[in-house]
């Protein structure tokens, strides 16, 4: 009995890690988001866009968007908003692996975006939609 145990052990081990290894493999989203990045607020004083997008955050903590379309805006009243345009303030948090942006509209909705870097180069973003899609900005 002893000697099948270890056999069936033996025969199962090799399984089990190949289906743990792909789990992991298929559990992450490699490439999907950019990486984390810790930035100086002074270099994110700058215009961001993508497709239709703008976001223009200025060295006096001001910002202005157009058509920034995010998956969660936090709104004082409890409508669902998916897009924004407007002006507000913003700062920066560093979480200690990258630096987050937060921004405020002057009608009181906020949202958060993240540093990173893609292809080299840093770049603000955050999820859109049902949260599959991600909207890049790039300066």
């Amino acid at each position: 009995m002893e000697v099948r145990w270890t056999a069936g052990l033996r025969a199962a081990l090799p399984v089990a890690a190949g289906l743990l290894l792909s789990g992991c493999y298929v559990s992450t989203e490699y490439g999907k988001y950019p990486e984390g990045k810790i930035v100086q607020t002074a270099s994110l004083v700058r215009e961001w866009t993508a497709q239709d997008v703008e976001l223009a955050l200025s060295q006096n903590g001001a910002f202005s968007a157009a058509g920034l379309t995010l998956s969660y805006f936090q709104c004082p009243v409890d409508d669902v908003v998916r897009e924004k345009s407007g002006s507000g303030t913003w700062h920066t948090l560093d979480d200690g692996e990258s630096t987050d942006v937060l921004i405020e509209f002057e009608d009181g909705c906020s949202a958060t975006l993240w540093a990173g870097e893609s292809e080299g180069k840093t770049v603000l973003w955050a999820t859109q939609g049902d949260e599959d899609e991600v909207l890049i900005l790039r300066s």
